[in-house]
């Protein structure tokens, strides 16, 4: 669909309505639009509202081989993907502008090594867990910059990893409903904030409306230690010192705004999570291998299953050079926190076919 573009008249109007100090939707110049944020039920996926901008952010890891570069250190991915249904200006191709948002959010959160990706180290220089980012811009209602950060640090402070250990060149990776899940270690909260300029007027947190008459625009990100992670300046505006040194400002008080929402939100749903029951392994039944290894949280995407054993009650299974044990956590745990041992035997193995593992489409809420 062909995007419609604004009519010369609603220029107009929008134009002289910005010079006078005000905004169409009624907010002050340095005003956010309303924020929330709500949670899928697995752990990384975030859904942020900017206004009427939604988007969608989805955490997911991979077992993979670390750079020689960096032999102890995971890595961490963005995806971009902005959605042809969230607006008519969007083809679902690859742009130049779902392009500036990925490199944007890999300065501000990578680069500027928000997560620790040390704690990602399986094997030094055997095995790592890689990090992905998906973002999916649903509805588009302008200022996708901002929306993406938030969602994206949302996720990955809500995200966490399976946890595993290592014996010798075995390696055991347990699903989250066999121990409970780690959470990332994040260092700290970078967000920006994108300050639109329409002549001298200062607009904050712009609208698609007013990102179509604006001169340019400059998203800074900050961190809650107010310190400058990353500046952009988009379009052809000139900014001056002073100016710049003005918005500084204003990024970090939003920043230290919309830090604490986030914190509040994560807090809520830790809440819910523990009411609800959720956040603690469920005990495993007797089950066939094949829905045992299913239920890996982690698997290895870059090599095909060759092996599948069961032996003593315990199933392994082999991908390329690292054995992959799945360990079967009980059924009950007495007063003193002994747990007690499935006594259901082993259920025999049987042939299963190789399959490719193809990446996960994101699940609806």
């Amino acid at each position: 669909m062909r995007e419609v573009p604004l009519s010369l008249n609603s220029r107009e109007f929008i134009s002289s309505v910005l010079k006078e100090g005000l905004r169409p939707d009624a907010r002050g110049g340095y005003d956010y639009r309303d924020i929330k944020i709500s949670f899928g039920p697995k752990w990384g996926h975030a859904e942020v509202l900017l206004g009427r901008t939604r988007v969608l952010a989805r955490v997911s890891t991979t077992v993979a081989q670390p750079a020689p570069s960096r032999p102890n250190e995971g890595a961490l991915f963005f995806n971009v993907h902005l959605s042809p249904l969230s607006s008519s200006k969007f083809s679902g191709a690859r742009s130049d502008f779902s392009t500036v948002v990925t490199r944007l959010l890999e300065r501000t959160i990578k680069e500027t090594r928000v997560v620790d990706t040390e704690c990602l180290c399986i094997v030094a220089g055997e095995k790592v867990l890689n990090l992905r980012v998906d973002i999916t811009l649903l509805d588009f209602a302008g200022n996708v910059i901002d929306a993406s950060c938030i969602a994206a640090m949302t996720a990955l402070s809500h995200f966490r990893r399976p946890d595993f250990i290592v014996n010798g060149e075995e390696i055991t990776l347990f699903s989250d409903k066999d121990r409970d899940p780690i959470p990332l270690s994040v260092l700290h909260v970078p967000i920006t904030c994108t300050i639109g300029f329409s002549g001298e007027k200062i607009l904050v947190d712009p609208n698609d409306e007013e990102e179509s008459v604006m001169d340019g625009y400059v998203s800074i990100a900050t961190n809650t230690h107010h310190e400058i992670c990353y500046i952009y300046l988009g379009g052809g505006v000139t900014l001056t010192p002073a100016l710049v040194s003005k918005c500084c400002e204003i990024s970090s008080l939003k920043t230290q705004e919309i830090s604490a929402q986030i914190t509040k939100s994560l807090d809520e749903d830790s809440a819910l999570r523990r009411k609800a029951g959720t956040d603690k392994p469920a005990a495993i039944s007797s089950m066939t291998l094949q829905e045992k290894l299913d239920r890996l949280y982690v698997e290895d995407r870059t090599n095909k299953r060759e092996t599948l054993e069961a032996e003593d009650g315990i199933e392994t299974a082999t991908f390329g050079s690292i054995t992959i044990r799945y360990i079967d956590e009980m059924d009950t745990v007495d007063e003193d926190g002994v747990v007690a041992l499935s006594e259901v035997p082993p259920e025999p193995v049987q042939n299963i076919p190789e399959t490719s593992q193809e990446e996960e489409s994101f699940p609806g809420f």
